[in-house]
């Protein structure tokens, strides 16, 4: 006996471009610490929306972009993979812990989390190629 069988054909359709996700957990110890967790809580959430051309105008101005870089010793670590030009796509900011605690309110601030944790999703703009890897260690 013979059986016919079915043809599968293959496109390439391309390399999807890298997605790069961190968390981090941030538990300040005094005012000035919990005054720079929001610092930076507001700086990613501030640099991953487009920005208003003008007042009353539906044009947008592309967020900002971020080169991410390993670092060791203030050095680039050349063991660890080299990462392109990226826009900060989610965020996730989390407060107070598994179960919510705040220090001491601060007046007409509020309570400030004991715990603050962000989860970072960015996407890389360039299409990865074999040259890179070869040349840049990417």
């Amino acid at each position: 006996g013979k059986i016919i069988t079915e043809k599968m054909e293959l496109a390439f359709k391309g390399v999807p471009k890298r997605n790069f996700s961190y968390t981090f957990k941030m538990m300040p110890r005094s005012q000035t610490e919990m005054e720079e967790v929001r610092k930076i809580v507001k700086a990613f959430k501030s640099n991953m929306l487009p920005e208003l051309t003008e007042s009353y105008s539906r044009k947008l101005v592309v967020p900002n972009t971020f080169n991410i870089q390993y670092m060791y010793v203030n050095n680039v670590n050349n063991y660890l993979h080299n990462i392109g030009e990226c826009v900060l796509e989610t965020m996730n900011v989390t407060y107070g812990g598994d179960r919510y605690k705040t220090f001491t309110a601060v007046p007409g601030e509020g309570a400030p989390p004991v715990e603050t944790t962000i989860t970072l999703n960015f996407k890389e703009f360039h299409f990865l190629t074999r040259e890179d890897v070869e040349n840049e260690g990417m």
